[in-house]
Parts: C-alpha cells; structure tokens; sequence
C-alpha cells in the first residue's frame, strides 16, 4: 500500500484540506482528512473488480514497458531483472491480501 498526500475539500469540515489518499496497487483504497480525521474507505466488494481489472491492465502492457526498459539502460535492466522477477509475487500477493482484510 503506499500513501501520497493532496490537497481536497472536505464535506465534514467544509474546508480545502490536505488529506491523505492509500492506493492498493494503482487503485485509490482510501482517504483520510488530516484536520478532521474523517475516513472514508472503498469496500473491497468495489475494490477487487477494479483491482482485476487493472492486473490485467498491467500484464498486458508489462512486454511494452519491459522493451522500453532495455531501450532506455539495458545494461541496469538486466543487472535488476532477477530481483524484480522475485519480488513482483509477493507483490500481488501482499496487494490482494490488502483487499482481502477490508
């Protein structure tokens, strides 16, 4: 899961907040308004269709995104491409579980 911040209104406090915003993978999971402590959460029923679908998004364009790679450092892609290939399940694993626990 990571974590970005922006700034939004907040219906609650009716004021242009800086809030918190969780994605899962690429998805927004959920916000958080940093004054007002408000949380709202997107149910994972929502969440794993989308979260399908854009898995699928990603396996599809990953041979693209892999030529640029090599394109761009080919030396550095292949010195990286071992780690990458045994990091990306426990990846999905730990995104899907995220989903899962909601």
């Amino acid at each position: 899961m990571s974590t970005t911040e922006a700034e939004l209104h907040c219906e609650v406090c009716n004021q242009l907040t800086d809030h918190e915003l969780h994605y899962t993978g690429r998805l927004l999971d959920s916000v958080r308004c940093t004054r007002c402590g408000t949380h709202v959460e997107l149910s994972s029923r929502a969440l794993i269709p989308a979260y399908a679908m854009d898995l699928e998004h990603r396996l599809v364009s990953k041979p693209r995104r892999m030529m640029r790679r090599i394109a761009r450092d080919p030396v550095g892609y292949l010195r990286q491409l071992p780690g990458s290939a045994l990091r990306q399940p426990r990846k999905f694993l730990n995104e899907f579980r995220e989903l899962l626990r909601r």
